[in-house]
């Protein structure tokens, strides 16, 4: 899935992020929760490849650490940035649809719901086949608890940086078969030139179930937790829960 708010405008990305969320700096509670993750696992984790990773929101933190991290993202203008930012983060340049990896790493991360911008069903498979084959131990997938959401929503948003000042108004659907449509019209202010921006932006996403994403990855990978939120003492709860996040690992034949 292309929107501008990741390609164009991926220098917007991180602001538009916040906005959203409603607080600054998440990424470290998300990064923090990633190292607990790693931390109880026995497995090697020294080659990290973050799927969907943008503009390096978490591989950034993940480098910084001692890991050694592949960024792969759809957008040309986030890779621009994380090339530009980020000298020790290794780039690659791919849709989750095309992926097509050409060495193994320790460890699979895909954070912030990136992995349900796949909408079509062939391409899940190719993508999560991809991953059993290319990920040697672990796997963590983060998406919305989208159990816990209603068939049609709308809420504005607004938030600012040193740069812009940004209002989003988001409205979405969500079918039966767990595919959200979401609309977005963003009004960016930038604070230097005065000028003002509207952007009109969309975005399709189809959620997977615990047992899909089973299915997807195969026997040789067993879910180790679930989780209801970036903390590993949050118990995931179907009607409760903020995110559902899965951790697999591979399973030692």
């Amino acid at each position: 899935m292309s929107t501008r708010i990741f390609e164009s405008h991926a220098y917007l990305y991180k602001l538009w992020r916040d906005t959203c969320l409603g607080i600054k700096g998440s990424e470290e509670r998300e990064f923090n929760f990633l190292l607990d993750v790693l931390k109880s696992s026995n497995k090697k984790t020294e080659t990290i490849i973050d799927l969907g990773g943008g503009v390096g929101t978490h591989s950034k933190l993940l480098s910084a650490h001692g890991f050694d991290v592949t960024l792969l993202d759809q957008s040309e203008s986030a890779l621009k940035i994380v090339k530009e930012t980020y000298l020790n983060i290794k780039t690659i340049h791919s849709s989750f649809e095309n992926i097509d990896l050409d060495k193994n790493y320790d460890v699979g991360v895909c954070m912030w719901s990136t992995l349900s911008y796949i909408l079509d069903t062939d391409k899940q498979q190719d993508f999560y086949k991809q991953l059993s084959t290319h990920i040697n131990n672990i796997i963590i997938l983060d998406q919305a608890n989208f159990y816990r959401y209603s068939q049609s929503f709308s809420k504005v948003y607004e938030g600012e940086d040193d740069t812009h000042k940004m209002k989003i108004t988001r409205n979405w659907n969500l079918n039966e078969n767990n595919l959200k449509t979401t609309t977005y019209v963003y009004e960016v202010l930038n604070k230097e030139t005065g000028l003002m921006e509207l952007i009109d932006d969309g975005e399709s996403e189809q959620y997977l179930t615990i047992e899909q994403l089973e299915q997807y990855l195969g026997p040789e990978w067993k879910l180790k937790n679930t989780f209801g939120d970036y903390d590993v003492h949050s118990v995931y709860d179907k009607t409760t829960s903020l995110r559902l996040i899965t951790v697999f690992e591979k399973v030692v034949v």
